[in-house]
């Protein structure tokens, strides 16, 4: 993907209908379009950062739709450039015509479709977002739960980039201390003893795995928590996850192999998605039923190698066999297992 400096226009509000829909250009030298495409009286601006209701004209000056038109002068935008945005009802139809006859008016001045996350990007090069800021636009706009939610608007607010930088600056403190112990040994004075660089390393190292921590668990916000249903073929995982979803997700029969890939289904606990995976029961490959078993299987360790939690189903009627006992050494031993 390449990008340039030309002007650039797209619907800025999600597809299908809605009550509004946001056309959203941004650029330099928009006074044309703005004059072609909002039904301004002669002689008449939009007035920067106001709130202008207009209509949305075609090229023969016919009414495409009614709206609000808003004009953010640079840099005082969210990309840092001219942003032009049309405010009218959220109709496809109606939003592909407006954007249609925006490009139209816009041909002078090399007015485009913009690509998939171009505003960001421009926000990001003209320094009104940092790259922790614009990962968290789109963690806050995927994000399924309230605590995801919350989670990516503080990275947003700018919370995790300032810990970033203050962890630079007490990083690069500490160089200096040590560059003026190596450059002047002649001196008296030990630097590194007298400014405590040794309580300053420990203190660094506790704030690098504050927010090692908390990425990891803004990861597991955004994606959810994998948890891996194990163990032989007919000891009720299948049934596990139905009664876990709420709902017949999975076939359940009596015959053992009825699974033979893994049936995903994500449901939330206090706030966190949690990834609950059922998967072919596991037996050794040369006593898979055919060949699809047999891939079946193959696909079980595959999730189990990049579960957060193994939870190994047994027949509670028989307990841990020996064959159970083979799997679960098997098992990553990084991962938690549960029984």
């Amino acid at each position: 993907m390449t990008f340039d400096s030309l002007p650039i226009a797209a619907i800025a509000t999600a597809p299908g209908r809605g009550g509004i829909g946001v056309v959203r250009i941004s650029g330099k030298n928009l006074d044309a379009v703005i004059a072609a495409v909002c039904g301004l009286a002669p002689g008449a601006q939009l007035v920067p950062r106001h709130a202008t209701y207009t209509t949305f004209l075609d090229r023969e000056r016919g009414m495409i739709d009614q709206g609000l038109a808003l004009h953010f002068k640079a840099p005082h935008s969210y990309t840092g450039e001219d942003v032009l945005e049309l405010q009218g009802h959220g109709g496809p139809v109606v939003l592909q015509m407006l954007l249609a006859r925006c490009l139209e008016a816009g041909q002078e001045i090399g007015l485009r479709l913009a690509q998939p996350g171009e505003f960001t990007h421009r926000a990001f090069l003209n320094d009104k977002l940092d790259l922790t800021q614009a990962e968290a636009v789109a963690d806050l706009i995927e994000a399924s739960t309230e605590a995801a939610a919350k989670s990516a608007s503080q990275s947003l607010s700018g919370v995790f980039s300032k810990a970033i930088h203050d962890l630079v600056a007490q990083v690069i403190h500490l160089r200096m201390l040590v560059e003026a112990t190596l450059d002047f040994p002649e001196e008296e004075i030990d630097f590194l003893e007298k400014s405590d660089a040794r309580g300053q390393l420990v203190r660094i190292r506790a704030v690098l795995t504050q927010i090692f921590n908390q990425a990891a668990q803004g990861a597991m916000l955004r994606d959810g928590l994998n948890i891996v249903l194990a163990g032989q073929p007919n000891v009720g995982k299948s049934s596990l996850l139905n009664v876990l979803a709420g709902s017949e997700v999975a076939i359940v029969t009596p015959i053992a192999g009825t699974t033979r890939d893994k049936v995903t289904e994500t449901i939330q606990i206090e706030g966190v998605p949690v990834n609950i995976i059922d998967t072919a029961g596991i037996r050794d490959v040369a006593d898979a039923g055919d060949e699809v078993e047999r891939i079946g299987i193959e696909r079980t360790w595959a999730a189990v190698a990049h579960a957060d939690v193994i939870l190994h189903i047994l027949d509670a009627s028989m307990g841990p066999t020996r064959a159970d006992e083979q799997f679960i050494d098997r098992f990553p031993t990084n991962v938690p297992v549960m029984r």
